[in-house]
C-alpha cells in the first residue's frame, strides 16, 4: 500500500429550499467526472439531490441531516469514505445553512491511500445483478451473510473476484454508521 498524492480541492455544492441542486463548483464537477458522474453543471443543476443518492437508507440519513441543519441553523460536520478502484479516500463534509433555506455542502479529502486495484469498485466493468452485495455508503464495509466486513476482507471472504463477472454492489448503510450519523447529527 502506498500513500497517494494530496488532493487539496474543496468540493462544494448547494441545494435550494426544495432540495434541488442549485450550485456546484468546478472541483465538484471534476471529482464527479473522475468517478463516472456527470461533468457538466447543466446535467445536475435543478435536479433533486436525492436523485443522486443511490439507496433509501442513505437518503433517509441525508434527510435527517438536512432537516437538522435547517431547524437548528448549526452546521454538521462528519467523516466518510469515497473510494475509487485504486484509492481509498478518507473525507469530511460540512453541511451549513445558507439564506433562503439553502444548504451548502463542503467536502474535502483528509487522506488518500493507494491500494491494489479493486475491480469490484470499477463501474466500467461488467457486474451481475442477480445477487447484489450491500456496501455501506459511509465507511465502505460490505455485508457478508451475517457481518459487516471491511471491503478488502469481504472480497477475500466471499471470493468476489473468482468469477469473470463481478457482483454488483448495492449501497446502504451499516448499523455503526447509521447509529453514528443519527445519534450525533453527523458529528464525528
Amino acid at each position: 500500500m502506498r500513500q497517494q498524492d494530496v488532493d487539496n480541492r474543496e468540493f462544494v455544492h448547494r441545494i435550494d429550499a426544495e432540495d434541488r441542486l442549485s450550485f456546484v463548483n468546478d472541483a465538484w464537477l471534476e471529482f464527479a467526472a473522475e468517478n463516472a458522474g456527470p461533468d457538466d453543471a447543466e446535467a445536475v443543476l435543478g435536479s433533486p439531490l436525492m436523485a443522486h443518492i443511490s439507496d433509501a437508507e442513505t437518503r433517509h440519513i441525508y434527510r435527517l441531516l438536512i432537516d437538522r441543519v435547517r431547524e437548528t441553523g448549526r452546521p454538521i460536520h462528519f467523516r466518510y469514505r469515497c473510494d475509487s478502484p485504486n484509492v481509498r479516500r478518507f473525507m469530511e463534509m460540512r453541511m451549513d445553512v445558507r439564506p433562503e433555506g439553502q444548504i451548502e455542502f463542503r467536502s474535502r479529502v483528509l487522506r488518500l491511500e493507494g491500494r491494489e486495484w479493486m475491480p469490484v469498485l470499477d463501474p466500467t466493468l461488467p457486474h451481475r445483478s442477480d445477487h447484489p452485495l450491500q456496501i455501506c455508503s459511509w465507511c465502505k464495509a460490505v455485508y457478508t451473510r451475517s457481518a459487516w466486513l471491511k471491503l478488502e476482507e469481504a472480497v477475500q471472504t466471499l471470493d468476489m473476484l473468482a468469477e469473470a463477472v463481478l457482483p454488483e454492489l448495492s449501497h446502504g448503510i451499516c448499523p455503526a454508521c447509521s447509529d453514528r450519523m443519527t445519534s450525533m447529527g453527523g458529528a464525528p
